[in-house]
């Protein structure tokens, strides 16, 4: 692993994980007694340490240490623990150390611009990779055997083909499937879990939203989806920018969506008294009639309907 210069990690402990001015955050896990149900639970250090401050102190430094692990490798950033320790050392005894804490954090920042600046340019290198090797692969695919193209470019085979009823976009899906790029990478598995999974025909990626219309309960399909009827240029955590995916599907069985309960009907007079702070403001007590109280609160519900609508 490269070594990094001690200034980059005395920046790192004083920046991320203290704040600017080097005092702990208000929410910093500092251990204390565990309590459920009104009862203390067993403490998971009895007899692992001779006193409390023996404890706590070897419990902070776990968390520091954890806390460092996932800072730095959230912006990739490599670093030699021995470094790392003998600047903490010099910092929490208060001994000189080789560049100020303010110095630390303005090097840390640059740092950590320059680390999100490169994997920006490598996604982006990835992404176009990844693009030219999806067209080509949809190129070959739609001329296999039984494999069909829909007008947005969805390619689709049938494995088997169901009797049962197809889905809309208004009922909820029961389905067992294997997802893989097209290196044969798998990256999520009902199978692998052990059970089908179920949610809304419409809160999926396009790709599944307009396969799974196609096909009747019973039914085992393997979609081949562009990315841009995937996750597009954004990507996922396991999934890259611009990535042509491969489904396995297999549809168990559909049921419609939950309906809503429809909203309270409004029948009398509201009165609406503000609250005493209000009153000393010179607030008047308000009489919201029946009528008024129903259009106020279906332009609520059609404001939140719009608020919740898919933006594409």
């Amino acid at each position: 692993m490269k070594k990094l210069p001690i200034v980059l990690i005395a920046g790192l402990l004083s920046g991320p994980v203290f704040g600017q001015n080097g005092t702990a955050p208000k929410n910093l896990p500092i251990p204390v007694p565990v309590q459920v149900g009104g009862t203390n639970a067993p403490d998971p250090a009895a007899g692992k340490f001779k006193s409390d401050l023996e404890k706590n102190s070897y419990v902070i430094g776990i968390l520091l240490g954890g806390d460092v692990k996932r800072q730095a490798g959230r912006i990739g950033l490599e670093y030699d623990p021995e470094i790392v320790i003998k600047a903490f050392t010099e910092a929490i005894h208060n001994r000189p150390t080789l560049v100020t804490e303010g110095e630390a954090n303005v090097i840390i920042r640059a740092t950590s611009i320059e680390l999100r600046k490169k994997a920006e340019e490598k996604r982006k290198a990835d992404g176009e990779k990844a693009k030219g090797e999806g067209l080509a692969f949809l190129e070959a695919n739609k001329s296999k055997e039984g494999v069909k193209v829909t007008a947005s470019g969805l390619q689709y085979k049938v494995i088997k083909e169901g009797e049962g009823a197809k889905p809309t976009t208004n009922d909820v899906v029961q389905v067992h499937y294997r997802g893989t790029l097209i290196d044969g990478t798998e990256f999520d598995s009902s199978y692998s879990r052990g059970e089908p999974a179920s949610f809304g025909i419409g809160r999926v990626i396009k790709g599944w939203t307009e396969g799974l219309q196609l096909m009747s309960v019973g039914s085992k399909y393997q979609f081949t989806i562009p990315s841009e009827l995937a996750y597009g240029e954004n990507g996922t955590p396991k999934i890259g920018p611009n990535s042509v995916l491969q489904f396995d599907v297999e549809l168990i069985g559909i049921r419609p969506q939950p309906t809503p309960p429809p909203s309270p009907v409004v029948t009398s007079d509201i009165i609406k008294v503000p609250s005493a702070e209000e009153l000393k403001k010179g607030a008047q007590i308000e009489v919201i009639k029946a009528s008024d109280a129903e259009r106020i609160q279906k332009e609520a519900e059609e404001q939140k309907k719009r608020l919740q609508a898919p933006k594409n």
